[in-house]
Parts: C-alpha cells; sequence; structure tokens
C-alpha cells in the first residue's frame, strides 16, 4: 500500500532533476581565438561571463595543449568534440574520450544568455550520475551543429525539463512526508490525505521556482532555435562558454565524416590547431 501511495504521488510531479547554475565576471577580455583545422579555420570568441572556463581555455591555447588533438567525436546534426589529450597521434586501437587536461571546472551555466544555438561553443562532462554538480571536463569541448527546431519540439523540451526538475525535487522533500502520509492512508483520512499531497506538489513547484531550475524558452531564443538551429535539450545542462562567429560550415563539413560506431570516432582523423586572435 505504500509502496502504491508513493508511486502515485511520484506520477503526478514527474521524472528526475536539472540543475543549472549562474556566474558571472566583471574582468572582460573579449578573448578571441582561431581553430584551425584540414578542412579550414573557425572563429570563436569567448563569453566574459563564463570566467573559469574562459581563462581555463585560453591558458591551454597559449600553452599549445589543443595543437594536433583530434575532434574524436562527431554526431551529425549534432555536435562535433574534441580535446582529449590522449588523442594526439592516436592509433585506430587506442580509446579516446575518457581524459582530460588538468582538474574538472565547476559548472559556469548562464542561461537563457548562452543557449546551445548552432555554433556555440560548450564544455564536456560527466553524466549527472557520477557528476551532479555538472562540473565541466578540463580540456574537453565540443561545438554545437544542431539542426532547426519546430515550435512544438521547442514546448517539448520545456515539459520534459521541468519534469525532471519536479522529479528531484519530489525526491529530496518525500523524506519529510512519507511517514504522514502512511499515517493518514492508514487512517483512512482521505480529505487530509488529498491536502497533504496537494501541498507537496505545490512546494515542489515553489522551489523549482525559487531556486531557479524550470525552464521557460524566451522568445528571442525560439526564434534562433527555429531560424539558426541547434540543441535546446543539452540548456542548462551544460556550460556554453563562447560560439564559433565565423567558419560555420567549417562544422558542417566536419559533421558530415563518416564515424565508426558506438564511439564515434571519424574515420579519417581530423585535427585541430587553437590559436589566440590578437586584435
Amino acid at each position: 500500500m505504500k509502496k502504491r501511495l508513493l508511486t502515485a504521488i511520484a506520477a503526478a510531479i514527474g521524472t528526475a532533476l536539472t540543475v543549472a547554475g549562474c556566474s558571472g565576471g566583471e574582468d572582460v577580455k573579449n578573448y578571441k581565438v582561431e581553430i584551425v583545422t584540414p578542412f579550414g579555420s573557425m572563429k570563436a570568441r569567448l563569453y566574459d561571463d563564463t570566467p573559469l572556463h574562459r581563462d581555463n581555455f585560453m591558458k591551454l591555447v597559449r600553452a599549445g595543449e589543443y595543437d594536433s588533438l583530434l575532434f574524436h567525436r562527431v554526431i551529425r546534426s549534432f555536435m562535433i568534440q574534441g580535446g582529449d589529450p590522449v588523442s594526439r597521434h592516436a592509433n585506430r586501437d587506442t580509446e579516446i574520450g575518457n581524459n582530460s587536461i588538468g582538474p574538472d571546472i565547476p559548472a559556469e551555466i548562464v542561461y537563457p544568455a548562452h543557449f546551445h544555438k548552432r555554433g556555440a561553443l560548450a564544455a564536456a562532462r560527466e553524466p549527472d550520475s557520477v557528476n551532479p554538480e555538472r562540473k565541466s571536463s578540463g580540456s574537453q569541448f565540443y561545438i554545437v551543429q544542431g539542426r532547426l527546431q519546430r515550435e512544438h519540439e521547442l514546448g517539448e523540451y520545456e515539459t520534459i525539463h521541468n519534469n525532471k526538475v519536479r522529479s528531484q525535487i519530489y525526491k529530496e522533500i518525500m523524506k519529510f512526508y512519507t511517514d504522514s502520509l502512511q499515517m493518514l492512508q492508514d487512517k483512512g483520512d482521505a480529505d487530509a490525505l488529498s491536502e497533504m499531497q496537494f501541498r507537496i506538489v505545490e512546494k515542489v513547484e515553489e522551489l523549482g521556482h525559487e531556486r531557479g531550475l524550470m525552464m521557460t524558452i524566451p522568445e528571442d531564443v525560439k526564434s534562433v532555435y527555429r531560424e539558426f538551429g541547434g540543441v535546446p535539450h543539452l540548456d542548462m545542462e551544460y556550460t556554453v562558454f563562447g560560439e564559433v562567429y565565423e567558419g560555420l560550415d567549417i562544422i558542417d563539413s566536419i559533421a558530415s565524416l563518416a564515424v565508426i560506431p558506438p564511439r564515434m570516432r571519424p574515420g579519417r582523423d581530423t585535427w585541430m590547431v587553437i590559436r589566440e586572435i590578437k586584435e
């Protein structure tokens, strides 16, 4: 009976959490980099309100740490990923994609100012199951290719995200309500039971909004996704710390490469050299 009761309440609230972080900074640098590949060059700007990621990326660029690393994971209509130090001159038998340079970086998720539009430069990371704080890899990054999004899809992303938030908060607060709910169930007090269930749902919504975890995609962000494309389901999940502003076609060239499942490494090694643009 207890299990059925909790299951019924869970169904009314939703399914697992997403956590958003936020960070800002007054230290304006306006850093830009050139990412050279066999297909040509991309130019990207780094955001000043993600200073930990900005400064870490520039430190690695200036030290030449990215030179000759591979885009080791490519998924068409999604993204191209690189930055694993083991990928440098890696033969086909070498497993790449699990390594990084330096420690993880605290999340700097600044949404909706920065989102996963086409050309977004973002930090890779381990999944929530082992990385609930959503810390970023010390060196691995990805660049979004994405695809055009339909209006109904954007609404679905909002719903899925917010249901995840509701579910995690529900799991968090149920330890304070389980005994009381069971007592009311045992007493057969249906009215009081219903009232408490309603209060739980209200509390979940309240905490979700107080913590800034609920997603509402602004209309200007929707417009970008509809007209230029991207991958909105990653928003509020990963740190976006820059964007490609020139050479977007290079992303398409790399994303179109034939890959070898399951790790999605391109059949043709695609190296990178990253240099600071000084203006």
